[in-house]
């Protein structure tokens, strides 16, 4: 989508804001605790691992750290107290194998290009 397309980039910004049309969302808050860098990265494992698990069973997700501009509402509707930070959000479910954007597929750098080895 280019840049000038304002009214497309708001469209799939507000879609992207319905969890891009998943039936289901997965929100993982984390506690302030010391400097939260710890907390943030055990919670970003775990992310990525459920984010794995999901692949592995068949289904489609998204991570959405986006979905945390809307925290207060969404602690508001789940009864999660403030005390719990929205880090980001997982929409999930079984892919839409039609939709123009699934058929977007990015490409991987070499391990070589993004991983320095010391020996």
């Amino acid at each position: 989508m280019a840049r000038e397309d304002k009214a497309g980039r708001a469209e799939a910004q507000a879609f992207g804001n319905r969890f891009y049309g998943a039936p289901h969302v997965a929100f993982l808050f984390m506690p302030s605790f010391g400097d939260n860098v710890r907390v943030a990265g055990d919670i970003g494992m775990y992310g990525q691992t459920l984010l794995l698990s999901l692949t592995n069973h068949g289904l489609g997700s998204i991570p959405q750290t986006s979905l945390g501009y809307f925290a207060d509402t969404v602690r508001t509707v789940l009864g999660v107290g403030s005390e719990l930070k929205l880090l980001f959000a997982i929409s999930f479910g079984y892919a839409d194998e039609a939709a123009p954007a699934n058929a977007f597929k990015l490409g991987r750098d070499p391990l070589a290009s993004t991983v320095v080895f010391h020996d």
